[in-house]
């Protein structure tokens, strides 16, 4: 029998501190599915200057727990909206950190993110070149496969089942289509064989919000307020910088 009990006690800096622990008689179940969020910041275009994607993977099992820690932010911290990068507060940011720092040390809870310089990059699909042309859903495409890659190659999924959950990027059903046989295609073995590969709008589904909070952080550290104080945040956010 599991017992969840939340515990709030005092503020401190502003920030409703939320504890949640758990007590079980039952040695803790395997996990049965991995998830994965993805979601962007800035455009796989020529607009702005950086491209990112932000990750975050949980499993069947911690996903129960990161749900009751976003559930008691909301509550104590009356976050009505949507969780948005571009708006969330110090507390909140604050109070993210928290959570993702306890629930990496606790559960099965980890986070990836790449970051592409657009100044820097040489690689395919950004600009027009004699031997390639620009091709922003392609270029979208290829940074999700180096996403993948680079997490999957610190991080292994935990169970045999592994499902994607992707940021509506696509609104043509073709281009979805193209991205999901592209990644499903592994010849080098890198990638796990998705059971699922889904489109869904961050406005329901809160950890796309995490995810964009993610690429959110990201960016601020890299490109645009690299003064800020991030704590320890990127010793949980397991970020690479792509040039080609």
């Amino acid at each position: 029998m599991v017992f969840h009990s939340v515990q709030h006690s005092a503020f401190e800096k502003g920030i409703f501190l939320i504890s949640i622990q758990t007590q079980s008689d039952d040695p803790p179940s395997p996990p049965k599915r991995d998830f994965l969020f993805i979601d962007e910041s800035g455009d796989p275009g020529t607009f702005s200057p950086y491209y990112i994607l932000g990750l975050l993977h949980v499993t069947d099992v911690s996903l129960k727990d990161l749900n009751l820690h976003l559930g008691a932010m909301r509550y104590f911290g009356s976050v009505r909206r949507e969780l948005k990068s571009s708006r969330v507060t110090r507390e909140q940011r604050e109070q993210l950190l928290r959570i993702l720092r306890d629930a990496h040390d606790n559960t099965f809870v980890r986070a990836s993110a790449v970051y592409i310089p657009k100044s820097e990059y040489r690689g395919i699909y950004l600009t027009d070149r004699p031997d390639q042309t620009l091709d922003p859903s392609r270029f979208q495409n290829l940074m999700l496969r180096r996403l993948l890659e680079h997490h999957f190659s610190v991080c292994k999924p935990q169970s045999q089942e592994v499902e994607l959950v992707v940021d509506r990027f696509f609104t043509s059903e073709a281009v979805e289509g193209r991205m999901r046989r592209y990644l499903r295609e592994d010849k080098h073995g890198r990638l796990p064989a998705f059971l699922h590969i889904t489109q869904a709008d961050s406005r329901y589904v809160e950890l796309l919000q995490v995810a964009d909070w993610i690429a959110g952080a990201v960016k601020e550290r890299f490109f645009t307020h690299e003064d800020r104080d991030f704590a320890d945040l990127f010793q949980y956010i397991n970020a690479a910088k792509l040039t080609k």
